[in-house]
């Protein structure tokens, strides 16, 4: 018994490495049929770290996005576990910032979506 209880795991951990793309750190394979997100004209000649501000809408927590809307057009903005939002002097979570408020601080491209590095929230401008 206890060598098909074996057997089974390791057909289970194998199943699972496959559908996560098998790559480390859960990045999600390249040329995948799944990928139909064409990129953001704002930042598409963007590399390294760039700089953008403009007025938050669409915060969505579930998908940890939000939109920041700047003078060249608006931006999905992809809000990562390391990415620093701070207000008031504070480091916040995602679902503590409201809509209309000013953003401005520093991105770089995360798995081909523009990611926040540190952004820093005023009420207005």
């Amino acid at each position: 018994m206890k060598q098909y209880a074996k057997v089974l795991v390791v057909i289970l951990v194998a199943a699972l490495l496959t559908a996560c793309g098998g790559k480390e750190g859960g990045e999600s394979p390249k040329g995948t049929t799944g990928e139909t997100k064409k990129e953001n004209p704002v930042t598409a000649n963007k590399t390294g770290i760039f700089e953008l501000e403009g007025k938050i809408s669409n915060i969505n927590t579930i998908s940890n996005t939000f939109t920041l809307t700047t003078n060249e057009g608006d931006v999905e903005v992809y809000v990562r576990a390391m990415s620093q939002i701070i207000e008031n002097g504070e480091r916040k979570p995602l679902s503590s910032i409201n809509a209309g408020s000013y953003a401005k601080g520093t991105f770089r491209k995360f798995d081909g979506r523009d990611a926040v590095m540190e952004i820093v929230i005023t009420s207005g401008k």
